[in-house]
């Protein structure tokens, strides 16, 4: 299957994550810290079933994929936790496209010392994605515009980076071992860095409290047990089929689909978020979300 499909099926699957990511950490759970927890224990989970699947089937083949497999795991843990921290400062979608400037940093370290080589047209069409997703964080504000709170986009452009890290650790990591191998090293990496930054009683208590009740408990095994993994390991995948410079730049397809889901899940008929979606709002994110469709069209043709 073409790195491009496989990408585009992981980013669809992680902007439904994103979704309920978010309806997670706003609404139902009282810190990022508690969510982070919860998250940190279902990658112990994570890795226990993908060990098992591994060592009875393909085998762990590669062993120095093995210290980037922690590495990428180490990145993607401290990303997400900075992430999940500006999710609950600003809207899922403009949150999820500030996150989608992580190519831009991905594509220059690629280059620069990978050796990856990319096109003048390739370069336009990276540059055009990420115009885009930066374009979707400007907000109307008193007849003018203005963009999102300073602490949300520091906050999410520090995450960003750290994705864009985590993207070439992926890569290297893909390199000397299978897909399947790299995502339980990946995962167990991710549990232990999530447990250091966030087991505190306070957190460890919040958690309690919410697992206690079977809608957030069922929500979050089936968003971050189940989908993410999947979604995680389309993209190991995809890395391994494609350069990582231009895998990482169709993820920036995910402000689409996170569009398109905030929009539906935030009329009054399915007011779950409660999103704002005036003319000129709507308009923004409309324009934005065009320029990083054609930006991606554009990386499949050239």
């Amino acid at each position: 299957m073409d790195w491009i499909v496989v990408s585009l099926l992981s980013t669809a699957l992680f902007a439904l994550v994103t979704i309920l990511d978010k309806r997670l950490v706003a609404s139902e759970f009282p810190t990022a810290s508690s969510f982070n927890l919860g998250f940190g224990f279902l990658q112990f989970y994570i890795a226990a079933v993908g060990f098992t699947v591994v060592s009875q089937t393909v085998g762990f083949d590669g062993g120095a994929g093995i210290p980037w497999s922690i590495v990428s795991g180490f990145l993607w843990a401290l990303g997400l936790f900075t992430f999940f921290h500006g999710l609950r400062y600003e809207d899922a979608s403009r949150a999820t496209t500030i996150q989608m400037t992580a190519p831009v940093y991905t594509s220059a370290v690629a280059v620069v010392f990978l050796g990856e080589i990319l096109s003048l047209s390739q370069w336009l069409m990276i540059i055009l994605v990420v115009a885009g997703a930066a374009l979707i964080s400007v907000k109307p504000h008193a007849g003018g515009l203005r963009f999102a709170s300073a602490k949300a986009l520091t906050i999410l452009f520090v995450a960003a980076f750290i994705i864009s890290m985590a993207f070439i650790a992926t890569d290297q990591a893909t390199d000397r071992a299978s897909a399947w191998a790299v995502q339980p090293w990946r995962a167990i990496s991710m549990a232990t860095t999530l447990m250091v930054l966030t087991l505190r009683p306070g957190a460890w208590a919040d958690l309690k409290t919410v697992l206690a009740r079977p809608k957030p408990s069922l929500m979050l095994f089936a968003t971050e047990g189940v989908m993410a993994p999947i979604a995680a390991l389309l993209f190991i995948w995809a890395v391994a089929l494609g350069p990582v410079s231009l895998v990482s730049t169709v993820t920036s397809t995910r402000p689409l689909m996170v569009l398109i889901l905030t929009t539906v899940l935030s009329t009054k008929m399915w007011n779950v978020l409660g999103e704002p979606l005036d003319r000129q709002t709507l308009g923004l994110k409309i324009t934005s979300t065009l320029m990083i469709v054609a930006g991606v069209i554009g990386l499949g043709w050239s």
